[in-house]
């Protein structure tokens, strides 16, 4: 355990590499959606209820370091006093059932177009959101440069348009079922930074930062139960059926995750981790083109050879305007931070 918290420090000092490790993962995972997408969900509700379940996951593994009285956050009711939980979880629970159900409005643009590096790149919308959301619940103000930052980068997601491979797929719905996702995940992100800064005012180091993710996962979790009764889906048939790579599929995920909450948790503005965020497009068509031209024969799908190239040759559609668009992006990422 020793090891686990000289790491935590470690990492809090240095929080741009947990954001960029954030990214990184988060392509992975999304390669892999593509073709759960084209192969495996039958809908969105497929996805979003198994990547709002699997966020539990961090629970089988940081629930033996945590280490803290959790009576000064909840009375069961004990001893003649009255049932009490401190509001500063109910952000966190908020903070995680906001981002799975952002997953909601992501899965259902996958199935409209199978191109998820396009959708990455308007999904980094959230470095404009979350700004914007920062000042209107806690008055957070930047400054000019970083202001002008997010306008470049916004300059850069327009550059989409320039292609019309890709315009062809930017219909107004598509628009508007990312913006459901960015406003989605930048709520949370939002919330989350008031979780940990909350935290970490009361003095509890680490501790509270665990406190904190593990309310988030249970807030993720209970979306995608929330996701199960509504869309009155039984989701135990096909966690069993490919339980072995949706294990590899959350386990990405939710280390992912973990390095975005320990960055928004180290990092001096949640807007500096949004910014740093915008970069998932960029492993997307890295990892796709490994895939394509290197690493088809050893894939655990392998059968489906024909089926994975199809599908990762749609990341590569329009690549060149990506690389610009995204070009574009980083160097409003540079000047932001």
């Amino acid at each position: 355990m020793d090891f686990l918290i000289t790491i935590l420090n470690f990492l809090q000092s240095h929080w741009l590499i947990l954001a960029f490790a954030a990214p990184m993962s988060w392509a992975l995972v999304n390669l892999i959606d593509v073709y759960f997408v084209g192969k495996v969900y039958q809908d969105e509700l497929d996805g979003t209820i198994i990547a709002g379940l699997f966020q539990i996951l961090p629970w089988t593994v940081l629930i033996f370091f945590l280490k803290i009285d959790m009576g000064q956050f909840i009375n069961l009711g004990g001893g003649g006093n009255s049932f009490w939980v401190d509001p500063i979880l109910f952000t966190a629970l908020v903070g995680g059932f906001l981002f799975a159900s952002s997953f909601y409005f992501y899965f259902k643009t996958l199935f409209s177009h199978n191109d998820v590096s396009l959708l990455q790149i308007i999904w980094s919308l959230t470095i404009v959101a979350v700004p914007v959301f920062s000042f209107l619940f806690w008055g957070e103000i930047l400054s000019f440069y970083q202001y002008l930052g997010m306008v470049v980068i916004l300059l850069g997601a327009a550059m989409l348009s320039l292609s019309k491979g890709l315009k062809a797929k930017i219909s107004s719905r598509y628009i508007w079922l990312m913006l459901g996702a960015v406003i989605f995940l930048s709520l949370s992100m939002v919330f989350e930074e008031k979780v940990y800064s909350d935290l970490a005012a009361r003095g509890l180091g680490n501790q509270g930062f665990l406190v904190g993710l593990l309310f988030f996962s249970i807030g993720a979790f209970l979306a995608g139960l929330f996701f199960a009764i509504v869309g009155k889906r039984n989701p135990l048939p096909l966690i069993k059926k490919y339980l072995k790579i949706l294990l590899i599929l959350e386990g990405l995920s939710a280390l992912g995750n973990f390095a975005s909450q320990a960055a928004i948790n180290a990092a001096p503005s949640v807007s500096f981790v949004a910014a740093v965020e915008t970069f998932v497009p960029v492993f997307i068509l890295l990892f796709s083109a490994l895939i394509l031209f290197g690493f088809t024969y050893i894939l655990i799908l392998k059968k489906d050879k024909q089926v994975i190239k199809k599908i990762y040759q749609e990341q590569l559609n329009g690549v060149w305007v990506k690389v610009i668009a995204t070009i574009i992006m980083v160097a409003g990422v540079y000047i932001m931070t």
